[in-house]
This record gives C-alpha cells, sequence and structure tokens, in this order.
C-alpha cells in the first residue's frame, strides 16, 4: 500500500471518530439540551410583539430557535466542522467501494471522479447553507 493510501486510510478511521463525537455533541446539545421542549420564550430573548407571532405559527418558534443559535459564530464553525468531516468520510467511503468492486481502470476513474464531483458539489451546498444563513431577530 502506498504512504498516500496509508494516510488515506488513517484519515479515514480519524473522521469516523471524529463524526462521532461531533455527532454525538450535535445531538445533544441541539436536540436534548436546546430542544424545543426545553427552550422557554424568555430564554430567546424576544418581546411581546414577538411573542404574539410566535404563539400565532408555531412554525415561526423553530425558525426563531435557529437563529438564535447561529447568531453565535462558533455554531457555524461547528456545523462546517461536522459537513466537511461527514462528507470526506462518506464519499471517501464511496471511493473505497468503488475501487474494490470496479476492475476497469477507466470505469473506476470515472467513477472516481463523479464521487470527488458529486461530494465537492454536496459539500459546498452544505458549507454555502449554513454560512449564508444570516439570523433576523425581529
Amino acid at each position: 500500500m502506498s504512504s498516500r493510501g496509508s494516510q488515506a486510510w488513517l484519515f479515514q478511521r480519524v473522521t469516523a471518530v471524529l463524526i462521532f463525537l461531533l455527532l454525538g455533541t450535535h445531538v445533544f446539545l441541539y436536540h436534548y439540551l436546546m430542544g424545543p421542549a426545553n427552550w422557554g420564550y424568555d430564554i430567546l430573548g424576544f418581546g411581546a410583539a414577538d411573542l404574539a407571532k410566535i404563539k400565532a405559527d408555531p412554525n415561526l418558534m423553530k425558525y426563531y430557535s435557529l437563529a438564535k443559535v447561529f447568531a453565535n459564530p462558533m455554531w457555524k464553525v461547528f456545523d462546517v466542522t461536522l459537513i466537511t468531516v461527514g462528507t470526506y468520510h462518506g464519499f471517501y467511503g464511496i471511493k473505497a467501494i468503488i475501487d474494490d468492486w470496479v476492475t476497469h481502470n477507466g470505469w473506476r476513474a470515472i467513477g472516481n471522479w463523479v464521487t470527488y464531483l458529486i461530494g465537492f458539489i454536496i459539500w459546498v451546498i452544505g458549507v454555502v447553507a449554513v454560512i449564508s444563513f444570516t439570523p433576523k431577530l425581529y
């Protein structure tokens, strides 16, 4: 095995551990600690007019909750890290499957490049979605 292959194999294992830690942190913080059941209207810091809007439309509460979280840039860094690590891990896994199962060198090269391209596009969409979200707290 080449040293590049060894490094990729090792990084695949490192990203698995990072995904476990980051996803566990995400689930605990977003869905347990800061979940809608634990959010009070006062915690979010909205005025009386905002509370009337939120009570009239429960879906607005989801937006306001997410907007409040993403007002802190550290959450964006956390989510971009999770997207980056997860995308690398997943698409490197697909590349490994293509390398194992596709025997023709030409088809293998095409499959790998299509995998790289799709992985990059999905990564860009995820990162742009997180970074470009500008919370509007009324």
